[in-house]
């Protein structure tokens, strides 16, 4: 027997506390005993509303249900027939069931009260399922707010009568079932198939038991044979709904349930079998007890809406689907176009720009110089648009991605407040169907994922954020209409990138500021000015050399990194290294510190030789040696996290009505409803601001339900750690790639460098797939591990190592830590991803086509 460990555990403590079988009960105390596993299963999720409903059977008798309806627009309406042999069982013990099918399956749930033998025998049961599913499709409307996708289900007798009354619509011909979900059905009451026979079926359901519920059900004089009973010997089931059927390995109904499966596929109908391994009867259910259910409802949720997604006439077929419509999507969009490929875009924002289009909070800008923050695809594009600052401020760039989208026509092709919530991959057809929160489904053999490394914003892990009574304001969630603090008393929480750029903005309207700093941050200076039209002119002389250095330099700068430095601060005097550090920080560029050496970011002697400088300029420009103190970082070397650039941050602390809180020294106890209460005491506040940073470089993709081949969550292979090869391609995910994904340069370049150089590789791909014949490409997993293994021993030569960064995903409790970007630099690994494809994509694994049947 190969029951699974949860099983075996859960018949033990069953044979423990259970004095005789329940064949051997009467009706009564076999209910009572059933009863009491309820409690077992749990509540389940929270609905959106919960009816309770009476159906009129056609002899007068009431039929009682219970509607569960869940949050969101729902898709269909399941009228669900609970099982338990025609004789036990009921709505409230199903009700946790209901509603997880309810939330996982996006569906309005109505679980029939149906009358149950002994007191009820045959056809009671049948006919009161007939009457119950007649009343919900007249009444659809009403429970669901529209027409809606109608399905039968049910589990074991409820099976069987799931089954029953889909026969008999096909027969007269309404109501239209969209699908019948059949979990281990009883379909043949002669018990006489051979898992009746096998010993490791008698479980929690036996022959026995199973004999037990017919004598009650269809007691002597009843004709057990009729299709209305054993749905298998209906003589014919074309033009039956589309079925999905669930088997248990070790169940006595297994034979019986796989024999209708394929007597419903022989008469035409379309059907989707499974059996779950390791389980037994019952396991569909038994929720918060066996593993084997959450798999159970998985697989029944991703087929139901591939089913509904396959049949609606809101489901669209495209040769690629992009999700996100940042700078990344625009660009996969571009050359989607170049390769004439129908492709749609889905963005959850209302309109382009990605992570620009989001952060709107007061001082955000980019911290990388806008003439090199910017698409090197168009020459025309290049030559025509014009910078106004050094370091170009959000509205700026957004207003240029809003420029490229109108040059270039993006927008027909993108879908705006669209929010992917699944992706699922078909692997006899190499082709995926996205979902989204709108209801639509879209088949695509390409799935580029664009969604961005800073896209999410990380949970705010602080107790009480929901009691504050005034406003509270999140950076990467900026009102679009903007926040006035003229007058107020605010607080703000974090001195990550956004709240370096925001505390000075906010300091310059706000009466009173007090700054929450849980770590402080390495920040220099960045000389922001406007630029001269000498600039500009020079620039876009020498853009087509530029563009180049770009491409081969070492974080995608061009200016500055493209020649690595040879020096080593360690064997440079103290003077020359003092003079290079000085032209660093005049320079206001990023990287210049960090460059400034060879073992700056590699020798923690060396690289404490820039930290001291810098803290020696921030001590320089506070003036009160306390908070001074407080604002030097002292647990991370520099270069270890995003280093930030600021414009006055430092000197906002010297203005008297800016205060600083260490959170080292007096933690927050709680957000309280007036302000925020530290072990120092509570404070009150007119507004709070969140600067809590985000789930970087896998957050958006591990919201998304994405299923690969087998039906393997993409969030469950990265459970333990992110597995990418080059931060492109996932194993168990073909067709999948991920726009500066974990693993690639990414968060350690100038993005728009490393999105315009994934974008090109992944389209090259592509092109080289089509020609060959290619259905489908994903990387072998030897050489995913190894591509793994080697970004993790490039970041540890470095210093990054030492800091609990969200570099590492140290900032998200829970998430796994691992360094999340590639740390070898954009030439190398430019070089690494060009040699791939030149070899035929070395490392990849291809299904159909020329090639891939070579291979095999």
């Amino acid at each position: 027997m190969t029951l699974d460990i949860a099983t075996t555990a859960f018949l033990s403590q069953m044979a423990v506390n259970s004095e005789k079988p329940l064949h051997e009960m009467e009706v009564d105390e076999a209910r009572t005993v059933l009863g009491s596993l309820a409690p077992f299963f749990g509540e389940g999720p929270e609905m959106a509303e919960t009816r309770s409903l009476t159906a009129k059977a056609a002899d007068g008798a009431d039929i009682p249900m219970l509607a569960l309806i869940p949050k969101g627009a729902p898709q269909a309406v399941m009228v669900y027939y609970h099982g338990g042999g025609f004789v036990l069982g009921d709505i409230e013990q199903y009700a946790s069931h209901g509603r997880r099918l309810a939330e996982r399956c996006r569906s309005v749930v109505v679980l029939v009260g149906y009358r149950k033998a002994p007191e009820h025998p045959f056809p009671a049961a049948p006919n009161d399922s007939w009457d119950a599913l007649n009343w919900v499709d007249q009444n659809m409307e009403s429970l669901a707010g529209a027409r809606l996708p109608l399905m039968v289900a049910g589990d074991s007798a409820g099976g069987c009568l799931a089954a029953v009354v889909a026969q008999r619509a096909a027969r007269e011909g309404a109501p239209q079932i969209a699908l019948q979900v059949l979990a281990y059905p009883v379909t043949d009451a002669s018990m006489s198939t051979a898992s009746y026979e096998a010993p490791e079926n008698q479980l929690l359901l036996n022959a026995p038991l199973m004999a037990w519920f017919f004598d009650h059900y269809a007691p002597e004089g009843v004709d057990r044979g009729a299709p209305e009973i054993s749905p298998l010997n209906a003589n014919d089931l074309s033009g039956v709904a589309p079925a999905l059927v669930l088997t248990a390995e070790h169940d006595v109904l297994t034979d019986e349930a796989l024999a209708y499966a394929d007597k419903l596929k022989a008469a035409g109908v379309s059907v989707t079998a499974k059996s779950f391994a390791g389980q037994m009867h019952n396991f569909v259910v038994m929720h918060n007890v066996l593993p084997g259910a959450a798999a159970a409802l998985d697989w029944t949720a991703d087929q139901i809406d591939e089913h509904l997604a396959a049949t609606a006439s809101a489901a669209s077929d495209v040769d690629t689907v992009v999700v996100g419509a940042g700078f990344a999507g625009l660009y996969s969009l571009h050359k989607m176009r170049e390769l004439g490929l129908k492709t749609r875009v889905l963005e959850a924002g209302g309109d382009v720009g990605g992570t620009w289009y989001w952060n709107r909070y007061p001082g955000a800008r980019c911290d990388v110089e806008s003439m090199a923050y910017s698409y090197s695809f168009s020459e025309e594009l290049d030559q025509e648009w014009e910078w106004s600052q050094r370091y170009a401020p959000q509205p700026e760039i957004l207003k240029y991605a809003n420029h490229v989208a109108d040059k270039f026509e993006f927008r027909k092709d993108i879908s705006f407040n669209t929010r992917v919530t699944k992706a699922v991959y078909d692997e006899e057809r190499s082709r995926w169907t996205v979902f989204t929160d709108s209801g639509e489904a879209i088949t695509a053999q390409y799935l580029i994922m664009a969604t961005g490394v800073l896209s999410v914003v990380k949970d705010i892990d602080i107790q009480g954020v929901d009691q504050f009574q005034g406003p509270s304001y999140v950076t990467g969630r900026w009102p679009h209409e903007g926040v006035d603090f003229t007058g107020k008393k605010v607080a703000v929480i974090g001195t990550g990138s956004s709240g370096v750029q925001a505390i000075p903005e906010i300091a310059a309207q706000a009466s009173s500021l007090t700054v929450y700093q849980r770590t402080p941050a390495y920040s220099s200076p960045a000389h922001n000015r406007p630029l001269t039209e000498a600039e500009i002119a020079e620039r876009k002389r020498e853009y087509p050399t530029f563009r180049q250095q770009q491409k081969w330099s070492s974080f995608g700068f061009g200016y500055g990194d493209v020649t690595p430095p040879k020096e080593a601060a360690l064997q440079t005097s103290e003077a020359d290294r003092r003079k290079k550090y000085e032209d660093a920080w005049a320079s206001g560029s990023l990287i210049a510190l960090g460059l400034a050496y060879q073992d700056v970011i590699l020798d923690l002697d060396a690289n404490k030789t820039v930290g001291d400088f810098v803290t020696e300029k921030l001590r320089a420009a506070v003036k009160d040696p306390e908070v001074a103190e407080k604002l030097t970082p002292k647990t991370y070397p520099i270069m270890s996290k995003r280093p930030c650039i600021d414009s006055g941050y430092y000197e906002a602390f010297n203005q008297p009505h800016v205060s600083l809180v260490s959170l080292k020294e007096t933690p927050i106890e709680t957000i309280t409803a007036t302000g925020v209460r530290t072990t120092a005491g509570e404070e009150s506040y007119d507004a709070i601001v969140y600067a809590t940073g985000f789930d970087a470089v896998t957050g958006a993709l591990n919201r998304i339900e994405i299923r690969g081949i087998g039906g393997e969550r993409l969030k469950d292979k990265w459970a333990a750690g992110a597995r990418s090869y080059l931060g492109v391609a996932v194993g168990g995910f073909p067709n999948m790639f991920t726009i500066t994904g974990p693993s690639s340069p990414s968060v350690m370049s100038n993005m728009m460098v490393s999105i315009e150089q994934h974008v090109d590789w992944v389209g090259d791909c592509i092109a080289w797939m089509r020609a060959n014949g290619i259905d489908a490409i994903e990387p072998e997993a030897d050489a995913e591990a190894a591509w793994v293994a080697h970004v993790a021993e490039v970041a540890d030569r470095t210093v990054a190592k030492y800091a609990n960064s969200w570099y590492v995903g140290a900032n998200v409790p829970g998430k796994p830590r691992e360094f999340l970007a590639y740390f070898g630099g954009v030439n190398t690994y430019r070089a690494i991803c060009d040699s791939i494809a030149a070899q035929g994509y070395h490392g990849f694994k291809t299904h159909g086509g020329a090639l891939a049947m070579a291979a095999e």
